[in-house]
């Protein structure tokens, strides 16, 4: 057994066999009711550790239900949060990018966009930029009426120093300010996020789980197209993709809604509260 998780699960004191995440995970697990990730390269580790003292802070303020646990082996760090049931916006959209959604899951993906704008903005107003808002860091509740953002070793606040330069999250949510900022400075200058990023980011999640399409460019990574010309892609808007080429089917008030906060301009972004009240 991983060390690292051995010494989680000691420390936690539990009996269930442990689960890898996914698939796709190699250092973190499911164990009963708690998630365990695993970290041993540098900046990983601090990473880790910096998500230990968000989840922390997060609950001192009644954003998080419950504290984590952390430690460490050698250089490795683990850390064990409490499982949250629900299911992430990237599944809970499975059925309308597979053609067999129910009648009623426009009204309700609109509801929930409205929730969700509504749970970032409650993040903003108590300080927090959560630095990675993708389709699977959105949490669905079981009965829709709570949306949560998981994952938050890239969080921001001003009572938390950065133990690394921020340089973005996952590259297609990354709104245009973000990405401009990523291609004109050096690696090691810290990115301050903004509240008009991180509404961006959302409605690119959101467009994402829903249509199955990446949606700030057409063009991915690969042997033609380099890292950088994917962040011009996403300054400029220069490859994004067209509703009519991307939408399971055509809904004129969610594509709208998206379409404002995805404005290239974070100036002409409406507010998370707009999203929420309407």
């Amino acid at each position: 057994m991983n060390p690292l998780l051995a010494a989680a699960i000691e420390t936690v004191d539990l009996a269930d066999t442990p689960e890898p995440l996914t698939e796709h995970h190699t250092l973190a697990w499911r164990v009963g009711d708690w998630k365990i990730k695993a970290a041993t390269d540098p900046i990983p580790a601090a990473n880790l550790l910096h998500e230990a003292r968000v989840v922390d802070l997060l609950h001192a303020q009644g954003l998080h239900p419950a504290p984590g646990v952390h430690g460490q082996v050698g250089d490795g760090v683990w850390t064990a949060l409490p499982w949250r049931s629900g299911t992430t916006l990237w599944l809970w959209c499975l059925p309308t990018r597979e053609g067999r959604a129910d009648p009623d899951t426009g009204p309700r993906l609109r509801a929930i966009t409205h929730r969700a704008f509504d749970a970032l903005h409650a993040l903003h107003a108590a300080g927090w930029h959560h630095g990675d808002i993708q389709p699977t860091n959105i949490l669905v509740s079981d009965d829709e009426k709570t949306i949560a953002f998981i994952d938050h070793d890239l969080a921001q606040h001003a009572d938390l120093p950065p133990t690394v330069p921020y340089r973005g999250g996952m590259d297609q949510p990354t709104a245009p300010e973000i990405a401009r900022q990523i291609l004109d400075t050096p690696p090691t200058t810290h990115i301050e996020l903004t509240d008009a990023a991180e509404q961006y980011s959302l409605a690119a999640a959101i467009r994402w789980a829903w249509t199955g399409n990446p949606p700030a460019t057409t063009r991915a990574i690969g042997t033609d197209v380099t890292v950088t010309e994917l962040y011009e892609d996403i300054a400029t808007g220069r490859h994004r993709p067209t509703w009519t080429d991307t939408r399971p089917w055509p809904d004129p008030e969610l594509e709208s809604l998206l379409d404002g906060y995805m404005a290239l301009d974070p100036a002409q972004r409406p507010t998370c509260a707009e999203a929420g009240r309407a």
